[in-house]
Order: C-alpha cells, then structure tokens, then sequence
C-alpha cells in the first residue's frame, strides 16, 4: 500500500491532468510529447490511484471544503464518462463545454488540497 503522500500525490497529479488543457493536447493527439486518452486520464485517478479508497481512509483528515471539492470532482468525472462513447473522439472531448466544467472542477480541487500540510 502507499503511504499518505504517495497516494495524495498520485491523486493530485491525475487531477491536474484533469484540469490541464495543454496536458491534454499534448496527450491525446498522435506526436505529442505525452502519451494517455481521455479514458486514461479517468481511469488514472478512479482506477489506477484508487481515490474513492484514498477518502474512504483519510477523509476524517481534511476539511469539509477540501471534501466538497473531492465530491465535486468524483461526481463530474462520473457524470461525463457514463455519457461517453467506448472510444470518444479526443478532438471532441477537449472542445466540449460540459468537459470544461469537468477541468474546471478539477482545478478547484487540486486547489483545495495544495499546498496540503498533514
């Protein structure tokens, strides 16, 4: 298992990539210096860095903004994935408006918990 700062981290840096439009383009595109998709990049932080898991153990830990930013992100990311495609179109994803607020979303997040102090 990771530690707490670890596992913040991983978090945090999927999060960002949520949030990072220029992350994206370089990413998602054929000759960018980034290699991930737009189910990647849900699948990192949902699956990957287990954030539901991550709160269910350290939620007791932050403040209820911190939380609410948490809730926020995890309900927007679902919302926009249920409605996806198995293979969406990265083009039509980055240029969605209903994606924007997902990114958005993230960036509230990533800036209630830095810089966080344990």
């Amino acid at each position: 298992m990771m530690t707490f700062e670890a596992w913040l981290d991983c978090i945090l840096d999927a999060a960002r990539n949520i949030s990072s439009l220029e992350f994206q383009r370089k990413a998602w595109f054929p000759g960018g210096s980034e290699v991930s998709s737009p189910e990647e990049t849900y699948q990192v932080l949902m699956e990957d860095c287990t954030a539901d898991l991550f709160f269910e153990t350290y939620g007791r830990r932050f403040t209820e903004e911190q939380m609410r930013s948490w809730f926020r992100l995890r309900s927007s990311l679902e919302g926009y994935y249920d409605k996806l495609s198995a293979h969406p179109d990265p083009n039509q994803v980055l240029y969605d408006p209903n994606w924007d607020l997902v990114r958005q979303s993230a960036e509230e997040f990533v800036r209630a918990f830095v810089p966080y102090k344990t």
